[in-house]
């Protein structure tokens, strides 16, 4: 049997299909050892995850902890600053009203003779009024401002002026318990919420020593466009502007004290007008300047001008923000402008500092020259402000390493400006040469209180003498070229016509109605100045000089009437 080939066949088909299934049974016993290593493994991963999230929890659990208590601590020490706050306030606010009312009150009080602190000694003096820049005066010599640094101690002291001036001490004492100081941003997620795997790393990593790194700061040029930065000449110096787009229309934006200078320097007109990339824009034929005035807030929307302008293929413009646009402080922005006036727009990064219903303070490095410039917005290159002025910072124990230590820099909102004045160019020059005019007519009427009779009563004498910074006489003939001045002068002439013509002493009854005659004529031209610059209307920038023109005109008429009635009776 065991040699028949049927038994031997069974055997081998037996033994083939044994190591068969053997082979499979070998092959599913290692798969099934590969995924139970890879259980295993997914285990202890299990493991160190929730391990890690164990550590980083306990982590978040007891900064949470620690923050309630610091919470608590700040509100109770917020409490106790709002208290100081508002008894720092209260005095603040006290002291500042019994000052104004000391300057008030101070207007027509004689203070005789004194001395300034250069040596130089002032004569007759009476009190026209008082304020932070020093105190005006009329004098022996005539009528000026003393500023501050000139004044005695005893006068600073009196009316709160100078370095040592309390009412701004109190007020920087105010701000700086008023100004929050800045707290750390809240980076940390709800103690609930699942921690990422970086954070998990970093609560688990050992200590290592930190290296801080400083993202770029975006490029200094990020918004500047050559084409839309306006440099500015006039004949009394120079300015910026810029080119926005506002309701459809496109304008040149710019200060309006830019385009119609000072009373100090009046423009008298605009010798050029183009844009940083080069090109040349014509002197327009109508400007607007804006007719939105706050007559208690200084150096604000008064002092905007605008004039339309056309745009040239491929030329932009800058977008002003809405007017309820809601600014930040430390919001970045930048300032463009023509700096120092070196025909070169500039760029000045900084941030928003302070805020105001029609202005913003700003820490961009502005300087004289940059007036009219736009001050944007870093992130959407919208213009937010225009640079306009800058208030000299103070000095004391109070502002020392403070910002207010330094000269400070605002600009105004040209979006709130709501209505405009617009006026032709020609127009606008017409008024700044009568205010200049005017001016120039008071200072010769002034001039005109220093006239002599002559020895024999035979007519004028005009003295070649100085009166503070001015000679009488050159005073008296530069000033002919203007209406007042050219009735002094030929008034002067007629009177020496009329009385000249004997070289013996003349009676009194003879020559006082000639004089009274000249005093007489001299005064109507005067009073009809005065009249006509009291009912004009001009735009707010312009108008808020004439308060101070007619002030001072007034009181030297008054003079000039009271020497035709004492020193020629």
């Amino acid at each position: 049997m065991l040699t028949s080939p049927k038994f031997w066949l069974l055997i081998l088909i037996g033994a083939g299909l044994g190591g068969y299934y053997y082979h499979d049974h070998t092959t599913k016993l290692r798969a099934s050892e590969l995924a139970v290593q890879e259980v295993t493994s997914r285990l202890a991963s299990q493991r160190s995850l929730i391990a890690q999230k164990k550590a980083f929890l306990n982590q978040r659990r007891d900064t949470m902890e620690k923050n309630q208590v610091l919470l608590k601590a700040k509100d109770i020490l917020d409490k106790r600053l709002e208290k100081i706050n508002a008894d720092l306030a209260q005095n603040a606010d006290s002291f500042k009203v019994a000052v104004e009312n000391a300057r008030s009150a101070a207007a027509g009080k004689e203070l005789g003779d004194f001395t300034l602190t250069n040596g130089k000694l002032v004569r007759s003096a009476k009190i026209r009024k008082v304020d932070e820049s020093g105190i005006s005066l009329i004098y022996a010599d005539g009528v000026g401002t003393v500023t501050v640094d000139l004044l005695p101690e005893n006068l600073r002291e009196k009316y709160d002026l100078g370095a040592n001036a309390l009412i701004p001490k109190l007020i920087a004492a105010v701000t700086a318990f008023k100004t929050s100081p800045p707290e750390a941003e809240l980076k940390s997620k709800s103690p609930t919420s699942e921690p990422t795997q970086p954070e998990m790393a970093k609560a688990q990593a050992p200590a290592t020593p930190s290296v801080t790194t400083t993202a770029p700061a975006p490029a200094a040029g990020a918004s500047f466009d050559a084409g839309c930065l306006i440099i500015i000449k006039t004949d009394h110096g120079s300015g910026s502007g810029f080119i926005a787009q506002v309701n459809g229309k496109t304008y040149v934006y710019t200060n309006a004290h830019v385009i119609c200078g000072t009373p100090k320097s009046f423009t008298s007109k605009i010798e050029s007008i183009k844009t940083a990339s080069g090109r040349k824009i014509p002197i327009p034929y109508e400007i607007e300047l804006s007719n939105t005035y706050d007559s208690n807030s200084s150096n604000g929307l008064e002092d905007v001008a605008r004039f339309p302008v056309t745009l040239k293929e491929g030329e932009s413009a800058y977008a002003l923000v809405d007017t309820n646009f809601s600014v930040a402080v430390n919001q970045r922005v930048t300032a463009y402008g023509n700096s120092l006036g070196g025909d070169a727009v500039t760029s000045l990064e900084g941030a928003v500092l302070g805020l105001g219903s029609d202005r913003i303070e700003v820490s961009c490095q502005i300087v004289p020259g940059n007036s009219g410039g736009p001050v944007v917005l870093t992130d959407t290159k919208q213009v937010l402000g225009i640079s306009t002025y800058l208030d000299s910072g103070k000095s004391d124990i109070w502002t020392r390493g403070t910002v207010f230590e330094n000269v400070r820099r605002f600009a105004v909102r040209p979006d709130k400006v709501t209505q405009w004045r617009k006026m032709q160019y020609t127009s606008l020059m017409s008024s700044l040469a009568e205010l200049k005019a005017f001016h120039r007519d008071t200072l010769t009427l002034a001039a005109a209180c220093y006239l002599d009779p002559k020895p024999n009563r035979g007519g004028f004498d005009i003295p070649s003498r100085p009166r503070g910074d001015y000679i009488i006489r050159q005073v008296i003939v530069d000033g002919s070229r203007f209406t007042l001045g050219a009735a002094i002068s030929n008034g002067i002439a007629r009177v020496n016509q009329r009385l000249g013509f004997t070289k013996g002493t003349m009676a009194i009854t003879q020559v006082v109605p000639v004089f009274a005659e000249f005093f007489a004529s001299v005064a109507q031209v005067s009073s009809s100045q005065i009249s006509m610059l009291s009912n004009a209307d001009r735009a707010p920038y312009l108008k808020q000089f004439i308060p101070e023109l007619l002030e001072i005109r007034k009181t030297i008429h008054a003079n000039f009437l009271n020497e035709g009635a004492t020193r020629y009776r």
